[in-house]
């Protein structure tokens, strides 16, 4: 065999097998560009990545049978040792590799396979240039009779959208954005028009018994034209496969060539796939009460079928927004539980930016920055321009107190989900701690158009009309808000900045009553500091990080804060907080 071995590496078949493999790969690249440009047909790439596959192992027996010699091609076996130049083939075989694979690594960082650390950091990530092969997947219409089967319909769109998102040449319009069209009317031309997209996927259910009817449309967005347009009826056990189905169709009408493997949706048992429809439409609504049973009804899926990794990804979610939003569960064993349920979504299904970034939240939670920002840094390689990733990169860094870099996030978030109105408020939330007063009032003013009962929202404009010495305009805005927490927060400060300090004073008392409890300790911090009480602001905040409170990143960002910016405790308390040494936080 050690003989068999040495003649190969004489022969210089090692080296041609490797040369061969490097240029094939190459031409498959060629030609996934070359194919969608010329309209050929999908089949055309597979057919001769096959084609290479069954020529390299004839290339192997080629090279070992036959050399090159200056009088052309001869049998080895005819060859004179004296005579050979296997050594010069050697040589140039060798070229041929180097060149191929800095060739490979040149389409690897251009195809995002390699990021940049700082390019990460700074989300400067283009979008993937996608032509003219761009969609909107819209929440397909329930015609059952009963008009029950709303979940369903929605999570079956839901789920095309999601496998259509794995095609890196396809840019697909998030769920939030195309599921805005929902109930009404609203002509395809005008949504192509709205999202930026050419083609649009739309559809309806009926369902009757354990039978199901869903009629499927694929639309040209410029012209209304409908490209192809099916019908399936099939039972529920079948419903997987459907959407794989209009996924795989969608791929083919638009000329797409897949390199990797078929789409193909994760098993999972019906009935579990039926609960975590429910669960995933009653979180939606986003209320305590059906937080509550969302939870109840994705542990009953759960425990029927584990091994999906969406419905653990919700759980993880529904736990969050119950422990840091609703407060109905306690936020200490919900940030062990989290972890524990988002590692398992990572182990079912690694692919998925999501687990990542659910894990990197819990992670924060806890302030072990690094091992979050490991995380978030692994969730963009996965989904570089997923807008959600975006989103709460932007929350990281604002966190951190990186102000420019988070404004510039929200923008890119906003960029590839245009009509997720809620992304304003945080925009314009940035914007007002980067000390930018006409931009975050054109943001808000844009979400209070349509969040006009929002709670925070009129908080910020009230403080923006504080730092415009406009106290009566900040009074106007803060009685319109209707959260009792934000109202009297924000209340302590119009009255004090309207000089009636004993109102103020008894304000505050009442204010630090009703929720020094309750994880506020940042915030009194904040009113003290707007009131230049330095002694007391540090006082709290000292408070705040005993406690790990969550909001204490968050309040260390706010315009209040500068009044503290000179004091000696200040460099103290951020130097001790265990930020990443590139944290943005202010220090004198």
């Amino acid at each position: 065999m050690k003989k068999f071995i040495q003649e190969l590496q004489r022969r210089n078949v090692i080296k041609a097998g490797l040369a061969y493999l490097v240029m094939a790969w190459l031409l498959a690249q060629v030609m996934n560009i070359i194919i969608p440009a010329f309209h050929l047909p999908p089949s055309f790439l597979k057919i001769s990545i096959i084609v290479l596959a069954i020529c390299f192992p004839f290339w192997l027996i080629f090279s070992w049978i036959y050399e090159i010699t200056p009088e052309g091609l001869k049998k080895t076996i005819s060859v004179p040792l004296e005579h050979s130049i296997v050594a010069k083939t050697g040589n140039r075989l060798n070229y041929i590799i180097i060149t191929g694979l800095v060739l490979v690594i040149g389409l690897l960082i251009r195809d995002g396979f390699f990021i940049p650390a700082q390019v990460v950091e700074n989300a400067e990530v283009a979008t993937v240039a996608t032509d003219n092969k761009s969609i909107a997947v819209l929440a397909f219409t329930d015609m059952s009779p009963e008009k029950d089967q709303g979940y369903f319909s929605d999570g079956i769109s839901e789920e095309i959208l999601n496998l259509l998102t794995n095609v890196p040449q396809l840019k697909v319009i998030s769920r939030t954005s195309s599921f805005s069209y929902k109930g009404k009317e609203v002509k395809i031309k005008e949504i192509g028009e709205e999202l930026q997209v050419n083609h649009i996927l739309e559809g309806s259910i009926r369902k009757s018994g354990n039978t199901f009817r869903i009629t499927v449309q694929l639309i040209d967005a410029k012209t209304g034209i409908h490209v192809w347009s099916e019908t399936y009826d099939r039972n529920m056990e079948d419903i997987l496969k459907i959407q794989d189905e209009i996924a795989a169709k969608v791929i083919q009408q638009l000329e797409i060539s897949l390199l990797g493997p078929a789409l193909v949706s994760p098993t999972v048992d019906i009935a579990a796939y039926n609960l975590y429809l429910q669960a995933n439409q009653l979180y939606a609504q986003i209320s305590s009460e059906s937080t509550t049973n969302a939870i109840k009804l994705i542990k009953e899926s759960i425990a029927i079928d584990s091994s999906y990794a969406p419905a653990w990804g919700l759980l993880n979610d529904l736990y969050f927004s119950a422990a840091f939003r609703f407060g109905t569960l306690p936020i200490e064993e919900t940030i062990k539980q989290g972890k524990v349920v988002a590692k398992k979504e990572i182990l079912l299904n690694s692919k998925s930016a999501w687990g990542y970034l659910d894990l990197a939240k819990w992670e924060f939670a806890t302030w072990d920055f690094k091992a979050a920002d490991d995380l978030l840094n692994k969730a963009i390689r996965v989904e570089p321009n997923n807008p959600g990733i975006f989103y709460f990169r932007a929350y990281f860094a604002y966190q951190s107190g990186k102000l420019d870099s988070a404004i510039e996030l929200m923008l890119k978030s906003i960029e590839l989900d245009p009509l997720v109105k809620e992304y304003f408020f945080d925009l314009g939330f940035y914007y007002w701690m980067n000390g930018e007063v006409d931009k975050t009032e054109e943001a808000l003013n844009h979400f209070l158009l349509f969040f006009p009962n929002s709670s925070g929202a009129n908080w910020i404009m009230s403080r923006i009309q504080l730092s415009l010495d406009h106290p009566e305009k900040a009074m106007n805005y803060i009685e319109r808000e209707p959260d009792p927490f934000w109202k009297l927060y924000g209340k302590c400060m119009v009255i004090y900045a309207m000089d009636d300090k004993q109102e103020a004073d008894s304000l505050l008392g009442r204010f630090i009553a009703d929720y020094s409890e309750d994880m506020a300790e940042p915030n009194i911090a904040d009113i003290y500091a707007f009131r230049e009480e330095k002694d007391e602001a540090f006082k709290w905040l000292e408070q705040a990080f005993e406690n790990k409170d969550s909001s204490l990143l968050e309040i260390l960002n706010y315009p209040s804060m500068q009044n503290l910016w000179g004091d000696p405790r200040w460099n103290k308390l951020i130097n001790k907080l265990g930020l990443p040494d590139n944290h943005g936080f202010h220090l004198d």
